[in-house]
């Protein structure tokens, strides 16, 4: 983690709230031109403006003191229930996940794998700005794992064509969409689809292309972590082999 560290040299403000916020670069970059970070007393609207950290004697995001001291990085499961929004605030719902981390104390946490409102599973809260860019970015291919139900059942003489399909690509509104695996369990109605970008509303928009219907879908794993059997609405933190496996992650 030594290119992210920041201690008594120059640095892009936005940097500086990556690293010592747990922010994605873009989140940092529109907190900073929304308004919502101020510096020693003044609002900071320039998210590249060039400071050295340890000339700056306060930095507040949204008000909350941001601390300069490197923050000790830490990772936690979540399991999202359906209809929760993945918004830090939102003026029409106020079923966050921002509102839940507020409540369990996690001050300059976000998380890596956002869910549409209606879908849940596994999201990856954290203060660790590398890897969310890491595992949200496609340039780094981290597989993301979905259970996915269907209103209609499948015939198993279709499975293998569509599957097939999938992993070669769908074309859909010009972008490509495709699947890295797949699986069918007949007895459950449920595919088991494994990703590795995540374009917007991706899986339903190919399983819409064979006139098929989600009806409910769930993430169990992103990268080397899996959902296993926690709670809906319950947070773990990741530790052992598990945030070993995850620091591997960062070294690719």
């Amino acid at each position: 983690m030594g290119n992210d560290r920041v201690d008594g040299s120059s640095s892009k403000l936005f940097r500086v709230l990556q690293v010592h916020a747990g922010l994605s670069r873009r989140k940092a970059q529109e907190l900073v031109t929304s308004g919502e970070v101020s510096m020693d007393g003044e609002v900071v609207g320039d998210p590249f403006l060039t400071i050295d950290p340890g000339r700056v004697q306060t930095l507040r995001l949204r008000g909350h003191p941001i601390s300069l001291v490197p923050p000790e990085h830490r990772a936690y499961r979540y399991h999202k229930p359906s209809g929760m929004l993945c918004s830090h605030d939102d003026r029409f719902c106020g079923n966050t996940v921002g509102r839940v981390m507020r409540a369990e104390g996690f001050v300059g946490y976000t998380w890596a794998g956002r869910l549409d409102q209606d879908a849940e599973g596994l999201l990856l809260i954290t203060n660790d700005g590398q890897l969310v860019q890491h595992l949200s970015h496609p340039r780094y291919e981290v597989r993301k794992t979905y259970h996915v139900w269907t209103e209609e059942a499948l015939p198993s003489r279709e499975v293998r064509r569509l599957l097939d399909a999938m992993r070669r690509g769908i074309v859909d509104r010009e972008e490509t969409l495709r699947i890295v695996d797949g699986t069918y369990n007949p007895s459950r109605r449920q595919l088991t689809l494994t990703l590795t970008e995540g374009r917007k509303r991706e899986i339903k928009r190919l399983i819409g292309h064979f006139g098929l219907h989600v009806s409910r879908l769930r993430r169990v794993a992103i990268g080397p972590i899996a959902l296993g059997d926690l709670a809906e609405g319950a947070l773990a933190r990741i530790i052992g082999d598990d945030a070993s496996a995850l620091a591997r992650l960062l070294e690719h």
